[in-house]
């Protein structure tokens, strides 16, 4: 005998309580369930087909973990710069630190997990905001301070962008530019010296560059927790 779906419970129960109540429900109040209804299909449609939601080919699994996207780098935690009372000194020491908060984020992340849509539906992974800072470090400071180079690797497509088989060069391009972001700051002459590409001064630059890598090492440290699917620290 089928149990009475009324006097279960999960999913089922609550569409037929629902269909129940329809025959109460007032012309405008259909049309609002209706409208709810409709923008309801559509986000179980997003979820499914989510790219993280996607079933992948079955591979054997067992004893076989993730292999590292970094290693070999150091990834520990720094203890904050000291106040020199060096302006110059203290921003460049400030932007070497977050920089190495970003880097950071990608500890324990496999290529896979790194390029992955972890929190829907926001369209952005972890290799997207290296792929972004990769173009941070170049528009303010490597073409930005002068005026020689790329500014522009990926256009809009840096944060949603990428592939599984172009994670590595996203990472090697991002630290190349960060060398090439380093001999332009240590060719500027003063704090107050402008830049040939952007015409901002060095100062600036450096604290707008602080900025950029705190705000989105802050979306990668989420993101790398969705994607780990834990809060690894």
């Amino acid at each position: 005998m089928m149990s009475d779906p009324l006097n279960g419970s999960g999913t089922l129960t609550l569409v037929s309580r629902l269909a129940a109540a329809l025959p109460s429900l007032s012309p405008t109040e259909l049309e609002e369930l209706a409208d709810a209804v409709e923008a309801l299909t559509d986000a179980i449609g997003l979820q499914r087909d989510w790219p993280a939601n996607r079933a992948s080919p079955a591979e054997p699994t067992v004893g076989k973990a993730p292999t590292p996207l970094l290693t070999g780098v150091d990834l520990s935690r720094w203890s904050e710069p000291d106040d020199t009372g060096d302006e110059r000194a203290d921003l460049v020491a400030w932007l070497e630190y977050q920089r190495h908060e970003f880097l950071r984020k990608l500890r324990d992340l496999s290529a896979e997990q790194a390029r992955q849509w972890s929190v829907p539906p926001v369209e952005l992974s972890v290799v997207g905001l290296v792929r972004h800072m990769r173009q941070m470090e170049a528009g303010y400071l490597g073409w930005g301070l002068t005026g020689d180079g790329e500014q522009d690797f990926y256009g809009d497509d840096d944060y949603t962008g990428g592939s599984l088989d172009s994670v590595g060069d996203d990472v090697r391009g991002w630290l190349a530019e960060m060398e090439r972001a380093d001999a332009a700051i240590g060719a500027s002459s003063s704090l107050d010296a402008r830049g040939l590409g952007h015409g901002r001064t060095l100062r600036w630059s450096l604290l707008k560059m602080v900025h950029e890598y705190a705000l989105h090492a802050g979306e990668a440290h989420m993101i790398r927790f969705a994607a780990l699917g834990e809060m690894r620290r």
